[in-house]
Order: C-alpha cells, then structure tokens, then sequence
C-alpha cells in the first residue's frame, strides 16, 4: 500500500523562514531510513502560498484567487509517499518523523493519507530526474469534497479517459508524477511537540481543506500550470453542475530552502 504523509504549513514555512539547526540533516537521515527499506517515493516541498493561484471552475465560469491564503494551517508544505503493509504500519513511519521539524514553531502536523482513487486509475509514477532546468514543476492539487470524502466511484468511463490524459501527457514528459487520494477517514494526524507525539484517526470535518488527489508537472510558468489544469478530465466532474477547485503551487527546489 501506498500513503502520503502531507506536512502541514505552519508561519515558518509560510515565510520561508531558513530550516531549524539541524533539519536538514535529520530529514536526510529519515528519508534514507525509509530509502534503506524500500518504503520511500516521491518527496517535495512547496513554496508558500505567496507564489500560488487557487483556480476554481464553476458551471458559471471560472475565477482565479491569487495567494498568499490566511488559513495556513490548513496549507500543504510539502508531502512525502511511503510504503507501508496498513495503515498501522504507516502511522508507525509517521511517528519517525525528525522531532526538530517542531523546533522553528512549537509543534508540526503532519496529516497520513492512503493513495489511490476510488474505483481505480493508474497511478502516476514519477521517472528519472533529467537535468532540464528550462521550465519549472508545480503541482495541482485537488480540492476535496463530499462525493470524495465517501469515496464516491466515478463512473468508469470518467476513470478511463483521466488514465488516457495521464497516459498521453506522461508520454509527452508534461506529467511527472499524479495520484488520487482516499477519503480522511482511511488517514490520521499527527502532532509532534516538545512533549511527544499524538495521533488521531480521521475523518476530518473540514473536507473543502482537504486534499483529494495530485498532479506534478513540468511548465514554464504559472500560467502555463493554470491551463493545464484547466485541461484536466477530472472523474468526478461527470455532470455541468460540478464545480472543481484546485491550488496549484511551485515546488520548492533544495537550493532554495537551503538559501532561504
């Protein structure tokens, strides 16, 4: 199985704030714990919200709301996707993660999320890393919503012809990483802090900050990301009356966070 530990913005990863002493070389060391075992997939951090577009396509038109946004707890900083046999295997790998992530705040929330889309669709697996530096990579992510948060199957045919866009621009070297994610009642949160770590199951009650599935791509800029995402056959947008939201962040490189 496959979940997504989503870390959580907080003021300092919002402000780009340098990481606390040490960061760095601890989450070096859990990434190649997890490396070590085979458990460790894609792993990026995000700019802040200041660099981000929230784009929402409505039966009566679309609208773009430009970042940064106020509710940054509610934000994703970054994401990692482990491996894991459960659930509790996961969470177990969750509780590793660096205690000095909470040094710059007080305290880090990370959210767990098992990958995959209801119903079944392929899953985007990112390839070699290739050293074009021409354009950049941002990630669209998918709002959640009530159909997503029952794990709602779209009907197969919406399934087949998101597998065939994901196909095609995979092909095209567009689309470099892509998954849907399961409901928050499969998922659990983390809180780690000067006095430990606690963890709840979900679900969580605030579904439209949720996240129901990603996409990385490779564009040259944020409009380019925009109309991409524009194209999108989205599964669960099956009838006129759906409306979509998605916030589309740039990831943030390693000579950034280091720099910052």
């Amino acid at each position: 199985m496959q979940f997504m530990i989503i870390r959580k913005a907080d003021a300092a990863t919002e402000a780009l704030l340098p990481p606390a002493p040490g960061l760095i070389e601890d989450m070096e060391a859990y990434h190649q714990y997890l490396a070590e075992q085979g458990r460790v997939g894609l792993a990026l951090g995000l700019r802040p919200s200041a660099h981000a577009v929230r784009l929402r396509m409505a039966p009566d038109g679309d609208s773009i709301t430009d970042g940064p946004f106020a509710e940054t707890k509610e934000l994703v900083a970054g994401f990692t996707i482990i491996e894991a046999a459960s659930k509790e295997a996961a969470i177990a790998l969750l509780g590793s993660w660096p205690a000095s992530d909470a040094d710059a705040t007080g305290e880090v929330v990370l959210e767990l999320r098992e990958t995959g889309c209801p119903g079944g669709c392929a899953e985007v697996a990112p390839g070699m890393p290739d050293n074009d530096d021409s354009a950049g990579r941002y990630v669209i992510l998918l709002r959640a919503d009530a159909a997503s948060e029952r794990d709602a199957i779209p009907p197969p045919a919406r399934l087949d012809a998101l597998d065939a866009f994901n196909a095609a621009e995979l092909d095209a070297g567009v689309l470099l990483a892509g998954d849907g994610l399961k409901s928050s009642a499969r998922g659990a949160r983390a809180r780690i802090a000067a006095g430990g770590i606690s963890i709840h199951d979900g679900p969580f009650a605030e579904a439209k900050e949720l996240i129901a599935g990603f996409w990385m791509i490779r564009a040259g800029s944020m409009q380019e990301a925009i109309a991409w995402a524009r194209k999108l056959p989205y599964p669960h947008r099956i009838d006129a009356d759906t409306v979509v939201e998605v916030e589309i962040r740039e990831v943030l490189t390693m000579e950034e966070l280091v720099g910052a």
